[in-house]
């Protein structure tokens, strides 16, 4: 029975290949697992960690699977939700049915929308393209050497985990831990209501990785870095129990707060006074913009 998450595959695999690649776990065998969102919003997500070297801002994530129908982007499909979480002793730290936990960026989008792309890649294969530029009104940026967690589950007007209609996430690299999957509503009836391996699922090693690809740029977030000849913009005092002041020669358009593994802090911000009385004592990161440029600066709120 459990079984029934895993899919095989005969048809040939296409690979990506682009030069902002920052990330890539290709595909290795033809073997799959359900990622698939229901009509009802009952859901089956997998997911499989991350580490980038250095820090990136992160502008798009690839899911490489197939659907056996071939059908998926003309009548099955009608969105995509994609997560990304911080990693809790080898797992997600969060899920898309907890709102607990914060997840680092949380995507939920409709087919024909910004930030979505399905692309059929062969005669059942397809890639979703996850455009987070497009997707979300502020910057995903991921640290470097830091374990992260992409969840994902193609959206679709499904009933039922039909085997020849639903999507499957292809089995890629293994790098890290196991990949994972969660079936909050028990669906399958394996009991795998919180994150259970892959390979204990299914008994297949190969699905200890899956395929995706991240693209990315080096990121605007950082210690002290100034895009601009001058640096016009400074912020005191630091460190700070409750209020940041950003001094600056030009008029303040963005002012943000990031933790640092790359999520967006609110924070209540009057003119150019940042209200940090409510952040958990700690590291920072303030990014600041103006006409003559983007300055970021780490700050410690104690």
């Amino acid at each position: 029975m459990k079984k029934n998450y895993l899919l095989g595959l005969l048809f040939c695999i296409t690979g990506l290949n682009a030069q902002t690649v920052i990330y890539n776990q290709p595909t290795t065998t033809t073997n799959g697992i359900v990622a698939n969102s229901l009509m009802n919003n009952n859901f089956v997500a997998a997911a499989d960690d991350f580490t980038l070297t250095s820090q990136q801002q992160i502008t798009k994530i690839n899911i490489q699977g197939f659907q056996n129908a071939g059908t998926l982007e003309t009548t099955v499909a009608t969105g995509a939700m994609l997560y990304i979480y911080a990693d809790n002793a080898g797992n997600p730290a969060g899920s898309p049915n907890n709102s607990a936990v914060t997840p680092i960026a949380a995507i939920n989008v409709a087919k024909g929308a910004p930030g979505y792309l399905l692309t059929k890649t062969g005669t059942s294969n397809y890639t979703f393209s996850i455009d987070l530029t497009a997707a979300l009104s502020s910057q995903v940026i991921l640290q470097a050497n830091t374990v992260y967690w992409v969840v994902f589950a193609a959206k679709t007007n499904l009933t039922a985990y039909t085997a020849t209609t639903r999507f499957n996430w292809f089995a890629g690299q293994i790098n890290g831990s196991s990949a994972k999957l969660i079936d909050p509503s028990n669906a399958f009836g394996a009991g795998a209501t919180t994150w259970t391996n892959l390979s204990t699922l299914t008994g297949t090693p190969a699905l200890d990785g899956l395929a995706f690809s991240i693209e990315g740029q080096s990121s605007t977030l950082g210690t002290t870095e100034v895009y601009s000849s001058v640096k016009t913009v400074t912020v005191a005092p630091n460190p700070t129990s409750d209020y940041l002041l950003i001094n600056s020669k030009s008029k303040v358009n963005v002012i943000e707060v990031y933790d640092m593994s790359g999520r967006k802090i609110d924070v209540n911000i009057d003119d150019d006074k940042v209200d940090v009385r409510d952040l958990h004592d700690g590291s920072y990161i303030v990014r600041i913009e103006t006409k003559d440029g983007k300055f970021s600066e780490k700050f410690i709120k104690k």
